[in-house]
């Protein structure tokens, strides 16, 4: 009898039917060894040895794990195929004392995959169980001193992480640009005209009298329209040529969380844990890698199903390969693929509905993979009004698909990909169009837009911070500390969340820097690869650390650290500017003489940022119609009816989750001595009570260094 360890039940029912009956499989329900959560547990004077222990609830497993280890077979220890699946290997093998255990990988869990995986065993890679430990112990010096020193510095209980806070300055940074954004007026002048084949064809002016067209103002456009509003027009110019569009590569786990994000609204919590269903039933490839390639006999399962499916067209002559850059340390062999190309997610019987759309999605992508490009005719067509004095050039980029390819399959555009390209029959030069119409369109200029977790995830993946297995974990984490909510399903920075990376952008300059932070990555990498030792790397970065928090600890004070922004308002007791800060119950203005003068006022809160993935969004008073409006009393933020004081109603907040007991809305409440919690909004006709997980323990003084 043989033994097989992996970290998920689904994973572990999954292989079981694969391997018989000479083999167990049991799950080790993911790390099983891991540092505590109420200390610092790393000795920084012996090498930072991080000091594990066995996780709560995980000792009665390995117990019965125990039990389960075979005297004459073996043990394969069958976990994910990156450094986090190598450290609960190792650790797995520590907590039972496995003298000879095998470590088995495979990219996909398929019959074959998994029979051919135990068949060639190999030892525990040490070098990705030492990077894995390297991470898990920067993280967790960074996070626990810096986090002690906002404790002391700004609030109790806040936190702050090496990764996490480089995404929190990306988000605060792109607020800031927002906020100091002056909008300038512009005007565009377009004009719809229709061809002999009936086609209605929008072209843009570009063009006055052989100059570029520019007008700040109604009235310069106001000239124009006077001189062409009743002109026909001809064909001046028609610049033909051919198009080729490439079919886009497989998914990686980044441009699937964008993908999903965007075609599907799917968070990047959501799309990994979705996909690690998909993987652990055997229904798709690993589903953290930053690789694009395929393998041969999924390149050709591919191609033979394009061609029976679609025609002999839709293949290219030889397969299609994509080149990228890849961080061998969190590289699967394969980019995300489905393992059964002739399955479709209506075929998954053991699939929910959301898991069906994420696989058709990744399933789509990677055929589109491998089929031809896409063609099109494309046309540069310039147009004037016939019978007018001045020479107005009306431009248009038009094209016409000739064949789909790819596109048969995978025809989504997110962002600038196919913006303002029209698709016409026949279009040529001389030919006389009719006006149907003259648009004149004023616009202003506006910011950049926030991030959503889309456009997140693709800019730390561009600036190289993070890793594809942390992305969803980043962007969760902020969000649960409450440094950052959603506002229309785009990331919007809170109060708090301003003030922690202000803080830490103006005093942790390294920390925060984006070029160091991606050094930082690459240097974990050179772990994993045997290329760079443990001790050194986190030498290198802690005592530099130490040293800005001794600093910071004795030159900043608290009273500056907490200024959200100036005010126009005077001081009531020496008459000096007051600056706005942030305090326990919120903002309010402070004299900016604090501590000299401690002058200081109420301000209510207009700029309150309803979380919109956390809390139900109010509409319409239910007693008078009118709307709905947050406003912040002495207990926080809530609903009321804009008609107050003549209507009087009004709501607490409720949260999206539901009652398990009666299905109404849950809500956050404090209780007798202060304390927040959640309870049932029907109370007292409900008394359900949500029991909350134990907080962290604050942090103890570490060791000097």
């Amino acid at each position: 009898m043989n033994l097989v360890l992996v970290e998920s039940p689904a994973k572990a029912k999954t292989i079981e039917k694969y391997l018989g009956k000479d083999y167990k499989v049991y799950a080790t329900l993911g790390h099983v060894i891991d540092l505590p959560k109420s200390s610092l547990a790393v000795d920084v004077d012996k090498g930072y040895e991080p000091d594990f222990v066995t996780i709560k609830g995980k000792a009665a497993l390995l117990k019965k794990l125990k039990k389960e280890v075979p005297k004459d077979g073996n043990v394969y220890l069958a976990m994910d195929p990156d450094r986090e699946g190598e450290a609960i290997a190792y650790h797995a093998a520590q907590g039972l004392k496995l003298k000879n255990a095998k470590r088995i990988t495979f990219n996909e869990i398929t019959k074959n995959a998994v029979i051919d995986a135990v068949a060639s065993p190999r030892e525990i890679d040490m070098d990705l169980v030492s990077a894995q430990f390297a991470r898990r112990v920067l993280d967790r010096l960074v996070g626990y001193k810096v986090s002690g020193l906002l404790w002391k510095k700004i609030r109790y209980g806040l936190s702050a992480g090496r990764v996490q806070s480089v995404a929190l300055r990306l988000i605060v940074e792109r607020e800031k640009e927002i906020l100091s954004f002056v909008p300038q007026e512009y005007w565009e002048v377009y004009v719809d005209l229709v061809t002999d084949e009936g086609d209605v064809v929008r072209f843009k002016l570009a063009k006055v009298a052989g100059k570029t067209f520019k007008a700040g103002s109604k009235e310069d456009v106001d000239k124009i329209i006077q001189d062409i509003s009743a002109s026909t027009y001809s064909v001046k110019d028609v610049k033909k040529g051919n198009k080729k569009v490439s079919a886009p590569p497989p998914f990686t786990t980044s441009t699937l969380q964008q993908a999903a994000n965007n075609h599907l609204g799917y968070s990047a919590k959501k799309t990994m844990a979705l996909a690690q269903g998909l993987y652990q039933k055997g229904h798709i490839t690993y589903m953290r890698t930053d690789s694009t390639n395929l393998s041969k006999d999924a390149i050709g399962a591919f191609r033979g199903y394009i061609s029976s499916r679609y025609g002999e067209s839709y293949i290219p002559e030889s397969a299609n390969f994509f080149r990228k850059s890849s961080k061998l340390a969190q590289e699967a062999h394969e980019a995300i693929r489905p393992t059964d190309v002739t399955k479709t997610g209506e075929a998954l019987s053991d699939a929910e509905a959301s898991e069906k759309k994420l696989y058709d999605l990744i399933r789509n992508r990677a055929l589109a993979s491998q089929m031809s490009p896409a063609l099109y005719d494309t046309y540069n067509i310039t147009a004037a009004p016939t019978g007018v004095e001045k020479d107005y050039d009306f431009v248009v980029s038009a094209q016409n698909c000739t064949f789909e390819g790819f596109k048969k399959l995978w025809n989504i555009q997110f962002g600038k990909d196919g913006e303002d390209v029209q698709e016409i029959s026949k279009i040529e030069k001389g030919d006389s169009l009719k006006n149907k119409e003259v648009s004149p369109l004023q616009k202003f200029t506006t910011p950049k837009s926030r991030y959503t977790e889309a456009t997140l995830v693709k800019q730390l993946e561009a600036l190289g911070v993070g890793r594809p297995s942390t992305y969803a974990t980043i962007i969760s984490t902020i969000m649960d500390r409450g440094y950052v909510v959603k506002v229309e399903k785009k990331l919007a920075p809170t109060d708090i969340g301003t003030i922690v990376s202000n803080f830490l952008s103006e005093h942790f300059t390294r920390m925060v820097d984006y070029k160091y932070t991606a050094k930082v990555e690459d240097g974990l990498d050179g772990i994993a690869l045997g290329k760079v030792k443990y001790e050194p790397f986190i030498d290198n970065e802690y005592k530099p650390l130490m040293k800005d928090i001794e600093r910071i600890d004795k030159e900043v004070k608290k009273e500056d650290i907490v200024v959200l922004e100036k005010s126009d308002e005077k001081c009531p007791e020496c008459g000096s500017d007051m600056v706005v800060k942030l305090g326990k119950y919120g903002k309010f203005l402070s004299c900016s003489k604090f501590p000299d003068c401690k002058g200081m006022k109420n301000l209510e809160s207009t700029e309150f940022v309803l979380d919109e993935s956390k809390f139900v969004k109010e509409d319409k008073c239910e007693k008078c119609g009118k709307q709905m409006i947050i406003k912040t009393g002495r207990f926080g933020a809530y609903w009321a009816c804009e008609d107050y004081p003549k209507c009087k109603t009004a709501k607490p907040l409720m949260l999206l989750e539901k009652c398990p007991e009666c299905g109404s809305h849950l809500v956050e409440r404090k209780g007798r001595w202060g304390k927040t919690f959640t309870g049932c909004s029907a109370y007292p006709k409900c008394k359900y009570i949500k029991k909350e997980s134990k907080k962290t323990s604050r942090p103890k003084r570490g060791k000097k260094s």
